[in-house]
């Protein structure tokens, strides 16, 4: 049931969904100060990056390098040229090295801002959210201008707005029942095996079979493809770099800053230590174990619940990782979408819990710039925070129910469960 106000379409949903307030139709003062000020802030991240590393270094530069080296004849894998990513994709890469390096990175940086920009719309669409003219540009701007954005799209030129893009895709597919295509979109994940570790286990702990063969079948199409291109010598030397670089979490100290998880923030405080890395690895077990509590429900992707353990899923994946970097906090952007909907838009929440949103989100957006200024890991109480707020925002088990917005889409939901998945 739709009740229209001005412009504004406002959906009644069922318990297990969420109800959205109209939009706030004028700009305030303190709405603009924030639009200045996070542009300012995104500047700053810029000429400090350029200030750094000139208009050459980047990440894109190493990518670029390992295919131009693969395209010669090369060996592509070696610990000195920091080329770690798996051999299928030096078939994306060989593609951009018919241009030359500049052009290929502006193309690449522009991708990557498109991706970030398409996640969101993503995880709009998935909380049953258009968004008009005026909140897209707005939310375009908070995205782009934020430093862990600002430091993949224009500057690093890193995997992770295709990982990003990837998690937010998948999610649309699933909600629309095509969870063979959502598993093989989830393979590309596997770019960064540090930020894929939670993503097969959850397929098999749900036991969504489509979407498991989606995703080994893609990984095995990927390999298929690749190996009698890059050749059996390319995967060695990837192994043999893999087993090299492997005691990094705990021995590369200068690194620490900049992995925004629970092992960052543990062995800046104590380099070296294999008891604070042991503690970290506990915690995030035990970040995991509760994230398999959450998930216990039956699987229905329409339904708030879902989409909120979804956020979740990429919260825990960054405290988890031992060995991502600031540019990957992108991967927070669906968990921000969600906590602005439930703090600006969500009529059933109770005032308390759509504040509490409200700081989440805020503390999410500015904890990566405190690391910048203040060399300590605030991200790390900023994600905790926010799953915290998230799982508290999350309906009960009980009120999962069947959500009208996307009709007969699935199977788990278009008709009554025979048994618990």
């Amino acid at each position: 049931m739709a009740v229209t106000e001005g412009t504004t379409s406002i959906r009644t949903r069922p318990s297990g969904g969420i109800d959205l307030l109209p939009p706030r139709p004028k700009l305030s003062l303190s709405l603009f100060s924030g639009l200045v000020l996070a542009g300012l802030a995104g500047l700053f991240v810029l000429l400090a990056f350029y200030t750094r590393k000139g208009a050459y270094g980047s990440d894109w530069q190493t990518f670029y390098n390992a295919a131009a080296r693969w395209r010669d004849g090369g060996r592509v894998y070696t610990v000195a040229d920091g080329f770690f990513n798996p051999p299928p994709t030096l078939l994306l890469l060989r593609l951009f090295t018919v241009l030359p390096y500049p052009p290929s990175r502006i193309l690449w940086g522009a991708l990557s801002a498109c991706m970030l920009l398409a996640s969101g719309w993503l995880s709009a669409r998935a909380l049953t959210w258009r968004p008009d003219g005026r909140s897209l540009a707005l939310g375009a701007w908070w995205i782009l201008v934020s430093a862990p954005c600002v430091l993949l799209a224009p500057l690093t030129g890193n995997w992770s707005g295709l990982i990003l893009l990837s998690f937010s895709l998948s999610l649309y597919l699933f909600q629309r029942g095509h969870e063979g295509w959502a598993g093989a979109v989830l393979a590309a994940t596997l770019v960064k095996p540090q930020l894929a570790f939670l993503t097969l286990p959850l397929l098999l702990y749900k036991r969504r079979w489509r979407a498991v063969g989606g995703y080994l079948g893609a990984c095995a199409l990927s390999v298929l493809v690749s190996l009698p291109l890059v050749g059996r010598q390319a995967y060695g030397d990837y192994f043999q770099v893999q087993r090299s670089v492997a005691d990094w979490t705990l021995t590369n100290n200068p690194l620490q800053l900049d992995v925004p998880g629970l092992h960052g923030l543990f062995l800046q405080h104590w380099p070296g230590s294999v008891a604070a890395s042991s503690a970290a690895n506990l915690l995030s077990l035990g970040l995991v174990g509760l994230l398999a509590w959450y998930w216990r429900g039956p699987w229905q992707p329409a339904s708030l619940r879902f989409v909120i353990g979804w956020s979740l899923v990429l919260v825990v994946t960054m405290l988890g990782s031992s060995f991502a970097h600031s540019y990957d906090l992108v991967l927070l952007v669906p968990p921000c979408v969600t906590l602005f909907v439930l703090g600006e838009r969500a009529r059933s929440l109770r005032s308390e819990r759509r504040t509490w949103a409200r700081i989440a989100l805020i503390a999410l957006y500015v904890s990566p710039y405190l690391v910048l200024l203040f060399r300590q890991h605030f991200v790390v109480p900023a994600m905790l925070a926010a799953l915290v707020v998230l799982w508290w925002s999350a309906p009960p088990i009980s009120a999962m129910a069947y959500d009208p917005e996307w009709g007969s889409t699935t199977k788990t939901i278009s008709r009554p469960n025979r048994r618990r998945v």
